[in-house]
């Protein structure tokens, strides 16, 4: 298994011999507008992509989408994605999808197949209280093939009792979170804070933990830096990698 952050969730996988896109946000950098109730306002995505999109769509086995909120799927990735691609999605967001044009669709209610990849959806809470009721139904995904490590993408989500449900019933190798405590103007953080990722490596002593979901939209409040730093103090480096954009994230475990 080969993974690379490309920027924000957006993710490429070769994985069981298959080349895979997960959440493409593929906007140049400030192409949409602040996101509503934020401070500071700035424009989105913050940083550009490390490579052109029009190379990340190519010769893709599949697409995963964890939830159709725009750092995750937006207007460049509706354009340039292949309208035959499969595309897995939650089974909230189908319809939208197969209005946007694409032909094979295919919403995963729990377990599903794609080659020879078995795919399982978990659950997550975007958020607590008010604003996470409010927020968009998301979910995530565990990988898992034969003479592979076993994946959870758990997406936009903080820590939570379905975060845990999910490593104790897959032992997850790796585990792709969504850091960086992105929040609004009011309420608590809608994705995990450095608290999250920190509880969620003690969790799972024997996981590779990787945190994406940094320093690419204007409502993240928490830094790479800060992330390394809090890490450094709980001696958690080795366990917990903080990929740049553009990086492959080496997996020990592989």
């Amino acid at each position: 298994m080969h993974l690379t952050l490309i920027r924000n969730a957006t993710l490429t996988l070769r994985f069981a011999g298959l080349r895979l896109l997960l959440d493409p946000q593929l906007d140049a950098a400030g192409t949409r507008d602040p996101i509503p109730n934020t401070a500071p306002a700035r424009r989105n995505p913050t940083v550009e992509l490390p490579e052109p999109a029009e190379l990340l769509v190519r010769d893709l086995d599949g697409v995963l989408v964890t939830h159709l909120h725009q750092d995750h799927f937006d207007d460049t990735a509706r354009r340039l994605l292949a309208r035959d691609v499969p595309l897995v999605c939650q089974p909230a967001d189908a319809e939208r999808l197969r209005g946007d044009g694409f032909a094979d669709v295919r919403p995963l209610a729990a377990r599903g197949e794609l080659g020879p990849l078995t795919i399982a959806r978990t659950d997550g809470h975007h958020g607590r209280g008010e604003i996470g009721a409010a927020m968009a139904p998301v979910c995530g995904f565990v990988l898992s093939a034969p003479d592979e490590p076993t994946l959870y993408v758990a997406g936009d989500t903080i820590l939570c009792d379905e975060v845990r449900a999910a490593v104790a019933e897959h032992r997850p190798d790796v585990i792709v979170v969504n850091a960086g405590a992105a929040r609004f103007v009011t309420g608590d953080p809608i994705v995990m804070t450095a608290d999250d990722v920190v509880a969620l490596a003690r969790l799972a002593p024997d996981a590779l933990i990787v945190a994406v979901h940094l320093e690419a939209v204007g409502h993240v409040t928490e830094t790479r830096a800060d992330l390394r730093e809090r890490l450094q103090q709980e001696g958690l480096t080795t366990r917990v990698a903080v990929p740049e954009d553009g990086s492959e994230v080496l997996l020990a475990c592989a």
